[in-house]
């Protein structure tokens, strides 16, 4: 069989952490190579100076400090950003991986707190991960050195290993080794080989559901219910949106936690302009995970096209109080205030986001400045 060249071996020192185990193919090579970084250190660092409220901006220096193997710069980065937005996806899919190949930081945990610490500090990166894929499940991770080559070139060559693998030994696809045909179905999903990916998860869940896993973790580590919610996902981008709703739900019979099934179920009615049920479910959502101010700000945006507009600035106003740094929350509050005539309201808001908002966000900003402008 031949070898697998895109992703590295990623090990980690104590024997707890083996759900977080990657199984692969090959010797890694070093940690630096491993991650790519967007730009030079001291680019990203001067980035982050003039943007100090993007999560984006934090996210990017991470991926610098890490290729440079300062893994403990990295990971407080990496914190910073998900605090500043915790509905971006690759931070938590990072801080789960970010310290894996830090042998100071599993000794000072066995040292200093035994293997207590250690296996507090595993089911905190697995939370990570599992999170990461919650928020969005067919990610790009090229970045985070999952693959080593491209997407296309990964398909083919998973491909070629689970063929090779169910004929040598006339197993179906639900007995291969779990995390080759998760990488398999994020590949697919990546060159939009759809139902490839489909195929992949469907097994993946009737292989968990089989060995009775759902309070469990397998080796990506993921459980029947994340599969289902994958599942629901690719159907969902398919065009069918029925069968992904009723996935959905089931999802959230089995696991109340699962606070994104009620975003795309939001998601769902909103394209459907059934705005009661969006409402409904980014109620829900925010129930789920009431810290989460992205949440609420969007419970906000759906009340605000719902035509629900006081209460839309309540929502809006409880965002502002849970992320002040998060210009999109002050963006929305003064659209709402604008469409209820509360001009100083407006103001303050709008100026609020200027003051705020991030270089990538041109587009709002002029917006914003146009509507600043006629109030004078």
């Amino acid at each position: 069989m031949k070898h697998l060249h895109f992703f590295p071996t990623l090990r980690i020192l104590p024997a707890a952490c083996g759900a977080l185990l990657l199984l692969v193919a090959r010797p890694a090579p070093a940690a630096a190579q491993d991650i790519v970084a967007p730009d030079r250190l001291e680019v990203l660092q001067a980035r982050l100076a003039q943007d100090t409220n993007d999560p984006v901006a934090y996210y990017n220096l991470a991926l610098g400090y890490w290729s440079k193997k300062k893994y403990d710069l990295a990971d407080s980065t990496l914190r910073i950003a998900v605090a500043m937005n915790p509905e971006l996806a690759l931070p938590h899919l990072a801080i789960a991986l970010v310290q894996l190949r830090n042998k100071d930081h599993w000794r000072d945990l066995k040292r200093h707190g035994g293997d207590t610490a250690v296996a507090q500090e595993v089911r905190y990166r697995e939370r990570e991960y599992v999170h990461a894929f919650m928020i969005d499940p067919f990610l790009d991770v090229k970045a985070l050195g999952l693959f080593k080559v491209s997407y296309q070139q990964a398909f083919a060559d998973l491909s070629f290993r689970i063929n090779y693998w169910m004929m040598r030994t006339g197993d179906p696809l639900d007995s291969m080794p779990s995390f080759y045909v998760w990488l398999h179905s994020i590949a697919a999903a990546r060159i939009n080989r759809l139902p490839d990916a489909v195929t992949d998860i469907q097994a993946l869940a009737r292989a968990s559901r089989a060995r009775d896993r759902w309070d469990s973790v397998s080796a990506a580590p993921l459980v029947t219910s994340n599969y289902f919610y994958m599942l629901a996902a690719l159907l969902q981008r398919l065009g069918y949106r029925y069968d992904a709703m009723r996935l959905y739900e089931e999802v959230l019979s089995n696991d109340i936690g699962n606070y994104e099934a009620h975003v795309q179920l939001a998601r769902i009615y909103e394209g459907q302009n059934d705005w009661p049920h969006a409402v409904e479910q980014r109620r829900a959502a925010v129930t789920v995970f009431p810290e989460n101010h992205v949440l609420v700000m969007d419970l906000g945006v759906t009340q605000f096209h719902a035509g629900a507009l006081a209460d839309a600035e309540e929502s809006l106003h409880q965002a502002v109080e849970a992320g002040p740094r998060d210009a999109q929350v002050y963006y929305w509050l003064g659209t709402v205030q604008q469409a209820r005539g509360e001009t100083d309201g407006e103001r303050d808001s709008f100026g609020r986001f200027l003051s705020l908002a991030p270089g990538r966000d041109s587009l709002e900003i002029s917006e914003v400045r146009q509507k600043l402008a006629a109030l004078h």
